[in-house]
């Protein structure tokens, strides 16, 4: 077992976390569909670019927490979303974009190595 790569994937973990909170702020404060999965793909794609051996992983973390973040600001209020349907599609679909933006770090990353 590469215990190097798993520490390093632990430490990345509050950063997925943080990108999570980012992509659904994002979300919800933007008008139209196109940024927040613009901000998706670069911090998923930088997510796998830095952990291009288990990248998926931290995509998974990901995309709990925007799950998990999404319920927690829809139940307690705690922002607005300009489009409430906006940040809704962009929340059910950020799934796709995460594992994909990851998948497409890992890949840049060993191609360039």
């Amino acid at each position: 077992m590469n215990t190097s790569a798993s520490t390093n994937t632990n430490r990345l973990i509050p950063l997925a976390i943080i990108s999570g909170a980012a992509i659904i702020t994002t979300g919800f404060m933007s008008e139209t569909i196109h940024l927040p999965f613009l901000v998706n793909i670069l911090l998923s794609l930088g997510l796998g670019w830095l952990a291009p051996q288990k990248g998926w992983i931290l995509a998974l973390v990901q995309a709990v927490s925007i799950l998990v973040i999404y319920l927690i600001i829809k139940q307690t209020g705690m922002l607005v979303a300009k489009q409430a349907d906006v940040a809704d599609f962009t929340t059910y679909l950020s799934i796709f974009p995460t594992l994909a933006g990851s998948y497409m770090g890992a890949f840049l990353k060993r191609a360039m190595s």
